[in-house]
């Protein structure tokens, strides 16, 4: 992590937790993993403030620890990651709330207040008497998240939300949580370092002697201590069953069935009912459908990240084609997000070498029949594709004008040899000439007649004038099936240039699937990113240039184009003296970079060097996400800053007696100096909302 990084998880946890766990946090990320002993020293605090601070820092998981022989002598090592997700706590909330409802989000609150908790306390916390079908209690926490107002306390209870709240709809709204991906159960390896945790595995995981080939014994241990990696972070098959258990409760009562041992059956219930606090039947807990109180759960930030990418993905669909087509994207964009674990996938983009069905095997796919349950509730699709009557369309526009112009210059050429070949006589002539002046002397000139309804129908025509009356008659949609209007829909993404969705080859008996190519799309995300930060600083020239210059490198595998001035100038129509001022700015803000090859060798003479400009988005990410750390940090701590000048008023206005009643205890002065203090800190979070929102793509995605 970078310093601006380290900088800004340290203010986040001084703005939420205190003093002291962000002096402890701040030594940690400073100067690397520490023992106790060094934690005294470099933070110059006594050793009961720092076992506070690192327990208030462990539980949230913002510093992390390991003791290698269980001598007592633990190493400490700070999480910047999870520190800087602080920042993510309103974002979290707003999406919860708008996918599983406003209890689910209380929940969610509750449990980034606590950092980890088990089910059983939690639910002991909002039922502490025994009537578990009473209300909610009331809790108020002192911890604050950022996008919230910071005025008031996160409220953890059913004052803002009416309705009856159960311990069967708590059990309930945390399962659902926990199916949804953004709860996870917590295992002794999240606590432990990274490089720890591969040290562990590797002890663990055995090495398979009968392999004859070192290299083949290597790759296969590799692979078996990855795998084992992976089962501690999110879980085997056999712990994702047993949760699946635990959430589907205890099939049968205490005293019923003989196919299992009476010691172990009582050894399972009664670990399952430990630490409740409620009374109730073995039956009705099971129909209930309660969750095992033993149950650690913790925020899962990386599926949060899917659910981010997925609104990202989904406005850039709406702005590429419409608001119907990124509705439909997003119902796939969620049927997908179950598919994955993490928001980095590593999948690679396809390669000229690669097959194609190996590609298209490691991406999410969504089936066109799961796709079509799922928009149900949503608008008419057929309504948001346009109509035309096939006769109106005109394709040859849509070809080259050299094309459509050689094509023409051909047909004219093949008329005047036809003409010279078989031209007509005169006497032909005259008969048509005739012929034509008795159609217009069969008119009945006294007859009222407007342009075009004139009736050329006479008894000594042996023919009839096709009518070439153009139809102004608007054409009737024809109706169209769901199934066809939804497909219409996912070719538009599946034509558009950015590909969001790549068609699966139908087979026998296999249903019609779509391939999301998140790797792509992610890498457009980042382009379209700097490119708007390029514009936006520098103008539309600038952003031209940038055009160019990364028109082949949409992904990290392609090389990177070197251009000079005078390509740079014919591809891009920009005067020389305007554009070499562009280029010199955008360098030294690091957008792009130059390349310097003498001619002379080793002289370096500017007449005799040539100089390539080239687009490098791996720099220039690393320089804007610096950037962007950097300005969030200041933001916060100008929020600091305007928060000192009406400390006296903010504070009273916090006050348990006050909350809900400021126009009777505060004056106007008061009144007024509190509205612009709270203007003033929604606008600063607002903006650290926004660059949030670019640290996602340029770090997360």
């Amino acid at each position: 992590m970078s310093e601006h990084a380290t900088q800004l998880s340290v203010v986040l946890v001084d703005e939420l937790f205190g003093e002291l766990p962000s002096r402890v946090l701040g030594a940690l990320a400073f100067h690397g993993r520490l023992p106790f002993s060094s934690l005294v020293y470099h933070t110059q605090l006594s050793p009961i403030e720092i076992r506070h601070s690192l327990s208030v820092l462990i539980q949230q998981q913002l510093v992390l620890w390991y003791d290698a022989e269980n001598t007592g002598q633990a190493l400490y090592e700070a999480d910047v990651s999870n520190s800087y997700a602080l920042a993510r706590s309103g974002k979290y909330l707003k999406l919860v709330q708008d996918g599983l409802g406003d209890t689910a989000s209380e929940i969610l609150s509750m449990y980034i207040a606590l950092g980890h908790t088990r089910v059983g306390d939690l639910t002991r916390t909002y039922f502490p008497s025994s009537d578990e079908r009473g209300p909610l209690h009331e809790i108020i926490t002192s911890a604050h998240h950022p996008h919230a107002d910071s005025a008031q306390p996160v409220r953890l209870n059913g004052s803002k939300h009416e309705g009856a709240h159960t311990v069967d709809s708590l059990h309930s709204n945390i399962s659902d949580l926990h199916k949804a991906g953004l709860l996870c159960a917590v295992h002794e390896s999240h606590f432990r370092p990274a490089a720890d945790n591969i040290n562990e595995a590797e002890q663990i995981v055995p090495r398979d002697g009968q392999i004859k080939s070192k290299r083949e014994e290597q790759a296969t241990w590799e692979l078996a201590v990855l795998k084992k990696l992976e089962d501690w972070k999110y879980g085997s098959k056999k712990d994702i069953e047993a949760l699946g258990r635990m959430e589907k409760g205890t099939k049968r009562a205490f005293d019923g069935g003989e196919d299992q041992p009476v010691g172990k059956k009582r050894k399972l219930t009664s670990s399952q009912l430990s630490g409740m606090n409620v009374t109730g039947s073995n039956s009705r807990r099971a129909e209930a459908g309660w969750l095992d109180d033993n149950l650690v759960l913790r925020v899962n930030h990386e599926k949060f990240a899917i659910l981010m990418r997925n609104q990202q993905l989904a406005a850039l669909v709406e702005e590429s084609i419409s608001s119907t087509t990124a509705k439909v994207f997003a119902v796939i964009l969620r049927l997908a997000g179950s598919q994955l674990r993490k928001c980095k996938t590593g999948l690679n983009v396809l390669d000229d070498d690669q097959d194609d069905e190996i590609y298209l095997s490691s991406l999410p796919q969504v089936s066109t029949d799961e796709l079509r349950d799922s928009i149900q509730d949503l608008p008419d699709l057929s309504d948001a594709i346009g109509y035309a009557d096939p006769s109106k369309i005109k394709l040859s526009l849509l070809e080259h004008p050299k094309k459509v112009k050689w094509r023409r210059d051909s047909r004219e050429v093949d008329t005047d040899e036809a003409t010279v070949e078989g031209s007509a006589s005169s006497d032909e002539s005259d008969r048509g000439s005739d012929d034509s002046k008795s159609d217009i002397a069969s008119i009945d000139h006294g007859s009222a007649v407007t342009n075009g309804d004139a009736d050329y129908s006479s008894k000594s025509h042996n023919h009839e004038t096709p009518d070439t009356t153009p139809d102004t008659t608007p054409k009737i949609k024809e109706p169209q099936s769901p199934l066809h209007s939804l497909r219409q829909h996912l070719l538009l993404l599946t034509e558009h240039p950015h590909r969001f969705l790549i068609p699966i080859p139908r087979k026998s008996a296999v249903p019609e699937k779509w391939a999301i190519p998140y790797r792509s799309l992610s890498s457009t995300l980042l382009h379209h990113a700097l490119l708007s930060i390029t514009t936006s600083r520098f103008g539309p020239l600038a952003g031209r240039l940038l055009r160019i210059l990364g028109a082949n490198n949409t992904n990290d595998s392609n090389p990177y184009p070197k251009l000079d001035e005078k390509m740079l100038v014919l591809l891009s129509l920009i005067p020389q003296k305007p554009m070499r001022t562009l280029l010199h700015n955008m360098h030294c803000a690091g957008h792009i970079e130059l390349q310097e090859l003498p001619k002379d060798g080793n002289q370096r003479r500017p007449g005799t060097t040539l100089f390539f400009w080239f687009f490098d988005p791996a720099r220039m990410r690393k320089r804007v996400l610096k950037e962007t750390y950097k300005a969030m940090t200041n933001l916060i701590k100008r929020a600091r800053v305007e928060r000192e000048g009406v400390r006296a008023v903010v504070e009273k206005s916090e006050r348990t007696d006050v909350v809900g009643r400021e126009d009777e205890f505060l004056g106007e002065e008061e009144l007024s100096a509190l509205k612009e203090w709270r203007e003033k800190e929604e606008r600063i979070w607002g903006e650290v909302g926004r660059l949030d929102d670019l640290v996602a793509v340029l770090r997360d995605f």
